[in-house]
């Protein structure tokens, strides 16, 4: 691999400072980009071959060209992770997750979870046949076991929640039957039920310890440091019968435990507190994320997004980017509706000088927990244009 490029080196560098609010690198992390070559673009060609997407007229040759990275946006695209053309962990491991097919692996209830698109292909026909999965997440949880499991017994099977391919060609008869129609629509309109702030919600400060986020090059707050200042004054301020902070100091926890914290505390919803940065400094404004995977959507992330998206843009004065569906590790692997918001930029000189001011984690603060209160109360004329 061409790891002295220098251009390649800083599209690294970029393309990680996207992928910082997602699946953590691990062990087998890539960094791929254009012009390395070796036994690893290999691998990468044949996953993106064999998941259908088109490498050009030479193939699979070893080498990062033009016709690779398309292929790789193309591929990111469909997952709706970053569309860069880049190979960080992130798009990895969408891809190694993507290669698994029904009925090639057994599935069965383990921590941690599998993952795949054998799973999310699970969890389709479940849904279909009106047995609840959850989220179509592509995590074999807790939830899905219990519709696997329901399920069998339903067909007069042993229901032990395990799955294998003779459960999944049992599950094609019936699904074939269906009219597959997932995902199934909301009845209440992308709302909660009853009172939000009846329950639990949980308020993530995204970064800490070690991993300090985008650090300014000319000093000032971290970006961990600023997530934490308006995670500590939202919880506060929300008038949520109770309020759990995934981290209430400058330490490090793990995308996992941010999540298990979340699906085993009872809560209504999370709130993940991120901040953006780019190579380029004129990129700007705020944007917030919902759950969105391969067709199957938060309904209830997605209007939350939308509500918060508004407030804290007003309440900032920056331009409105908008609210977009992704599938971050802290929305996808939460059991329960979950929006991830980006204030600001730091790498802009503009949004960085909002950023120093001393009340600037009390306005974010204020404007998200103003706008989950205009959400609880169906006010649609708050997100009106």
């Amino acid at each position: 691999m061409d790891s002295q490029n220098p251009q390649n080196r800083q599209s690294r560098q970029n393309h990680r400072s996207h992928e910082t609010h997602q699946r953590s690198p691990g062990a087998n992390a890539r960094y791929l980009a254009p012009g390395d070559r070796g036994r690893e673009v290999v691998d990468l060609q044949t996953r993106l071959h064999s998941a259908g997407f088109e490498l050009g007229s030479r193939g699979i040759d070893g080498v990062f060209d033009a016709d690779t990275r398309r292929a790789v946006k193309a591929f990111q695209q469909s997952v709706g992770v970053l569309a860069d053309g880049l190979v960080g962990p992130v798009t990895w491991w969408e891809l190694v997750e993507s290669g698994f097919r029904p009925g090639g692996r057994l599935l069965y209830l383990r921590q941690p979870p599998f993952r795949g698109a054998d799973v999310m292909q699970l969890q389709r026909m479940l849904n279909d046949l009106g047995f609840d999965p959850g989220a179509v997440n592509g995590l074999f949880d807790a939830r899905t076991a219990r519709a696997a499991a329901d399920f069998q017994k339903n067909a007069g099977l042993v229901a032990d929640g395990a799955v294998d391919a003779a459960l999944f060609k049992v599950l094609g008869t019936y699904a074939d039957q269906s009219l597959g129609t997932h995902p199934l629509p909301d009845k209440y309109g992308g709302y909660f039920a009853d009172d939000l702030f009846s329950g639990t919600i949980v308020v993530d400060a995204a970064h800490g310890g070690r991993d300090a986020g985008y650090l300014p090059p000319d000093g000032g707050p971290s970006e961990a440091d600023l997530n934490l200042s308006i995670a500590m004054e939202l919880a506060q301020i929300l008038p949520a019968k109770e309020v759990l902070l995934t981290r209430s100091d400058d330490v490090e926890v793990s995308n996992s435990n941010r999540a298990y914290l979340a699906n085993t505390s009872g809560a209504s919803m999370v709130i993940s507190i991120h901040h953006a940065s780019y190579h380029s400094p004129g990129a700007n404004g705020t944007a917030t994320f919902y759950f969105d995977r391969l067709g199957y959507q938060s309904h209830r992330g997605q209007m939350a997004a939308t509500y918060v998206q508004r407030g804290v843009s007003r309440a900032l004065e920056t331009t409105d980017l908008g609210e977009f569906g992704r599938s971050y590790e802290i929305l996808r692997e939460t059991n329960i509706p979950a929006l991830v918001i980006e204030p600001l930029y730091l790498t802009n000189p503009d949004d960085l000088e909002l950023a120093r001011d001393g009340y600037y984690p009390v306005t974010v603060a204020e404007a998200v927990a103003k706008s989950l209160k205009q959400y609880s109360g169906r006010d649609a004329g708050f997100i009106a244009v």
